[in-house]
């Protein structure tokens, strides 16, 4: 299949493109637009590594003990782990997450091509035009999307740094509420917890022992995509929208490609593929339905990685996991059994409570 037969090279650059870009969707949801803090970017490295590198981990070790996409690897995860059938529904909820979360970049940029170019046309109708062009281009060979991913990056990086306005860093107190924004900056944004960076490290994991060394390359992928987000997290002229516009349309392509390719090694007949890929994406079109589907994208994302590292940390066998991972030594494999069974469930739920907490006005 396609997805394995990718060079490794090519997911770190998925992880670094996909942070930043949906770091940037996401920004006005979670109120991260301008927001120079030095507390909360803080908050933010330390999260990543107590947070974010363990659940890369768990997702590489799930690849290494699957050897399937997670559609069809989650089958033989819950037979070897002797649990109900029902779990199997986080895989399929991941799936259809993604072309929700495609469509949520695609409603962004139409956004952004409307405020910074004065386009006319309505929103809805700019959704549905670049959900037909994310659609074909999702047949256009994958290193081709990645190369001209990662051009549009480096053009709204540099505009954005150019053109920005200056930014006034300083220090203030944590709130409960910013809790919220950093977990969901580091598990949604970050991708986790979609199966994208497993069902792409599937060759990955047959040529490595550890999950650890294909974990780290991806993880740190990740931390320079957020890092480069706290100093380009607006767009601000039309250069930069219509740069990320191209970004966004061939990550848009490359996630509909990734899903694909599980309903295919599933033998998902050809009408529900088309229902899985497209209904997501076209709920977007649904006039002023954002404004209620970018919470309801950050509740799906957090909820996703909960269920990840309850599945992992309570219902997997833990020599499944041991002989996946192979980590230096049993303290530093209880230490990361500790981080997936107790403090990423909690972190998520409190998380989910510091959401609440804002959406009620508190």
């Amino acid at each position: 299949m396609q997805t394995q037969n990718s060079p490794f090279w090519t997911i770190p650059v998925l992880a670094f493109c996909l942070s930043l870009i949906l770091s940037l969707v996401l920004a006005p949801t979670l109120g991260l637009v301008a927001y120079q803090q030095y507390d909360f970017w803080l908050l933010w490295g330390i999260s990543m590594l107590i947070l974010a590198l363990p659940l890369m981990i768990l997702e590489i070790a799930l690849a290494k003990r699957a050897k399937a996409t997670p559609l069809q690897g989650f089958m033989q995860l819950t037979r070897d782990a002797d649990r109900s059938t029902k779990w199997r529904l986080v895989s399929w909820g991941a799936v259809l997450f993604v072309p929700f979360m495609v469509g949520g970049m695609l409603d962004f940029s139409a956004q952004q091509m409307q405020d910074q170019l004065g386009l006319s046309l309505h929103s809805s109708l700019m959704v549905l035009i670049l959900a037909v062009v994310a659609v074909a281009l999702s047949c256009v060979p994958r290193l081709i999307l990645l190369i001209l991913m990662v051009l549009a990056m480096l053009g709204v990086v540099a505009t954005g740094i150019l053109q920005a306005p200056t930014q006034h860093w300083q220090w203030t107190a944590i709130e409960f509420h910013e809790w919220a924004k950093v977990v969901t900056l580091i598990m949604v944004t970050g991708g986790l917890g979609l199966g994208l960076y497993w069902q792409s490290a599937l060759q990955a994991t047959k040529n490595n022992r550890s999950a650890a060394p294909v974990a780290l390359p991806i993880w740190l992928a990740q931390v320079v995509g957020l890092g480069v987000f706290a100093f380009v997290n607006d767009i601000v002229s039309p250069m930069q929208a219509g740069v990320l516009t191209l970004a966004v349309l061939a990550l848009a392509a490359l996630l509909l490609q990734l899903v694909r390719a599980q309903l295919l090694e599933r033998q998902i007949v050809l009408v529900l593929q088309v229902v899985v890929l497209l209904v997501p994406v076209l709920l977007w079109a649904i006039p002023h339905s954002a404004v209620v589907f970018y919470p309801v994208l950050v509740i799906c994302g957090l909820l996703l990685a909960l269920l990840y590292a309850v599945f992992v940390g309570w219902l997997m066998k833990i020599s499944h996991l041991r002989k996946a991972i192979q980590l230096p030594n049993e303290a530093i494999y209880n230490l990361w059994r500790m981080v997936v069974r107790i403090v990423i469930p909690l972190s998520v739920l409190l998380s989910l409570v510091g959401w609440i907490w804002v959406w009620l006005g508190a």
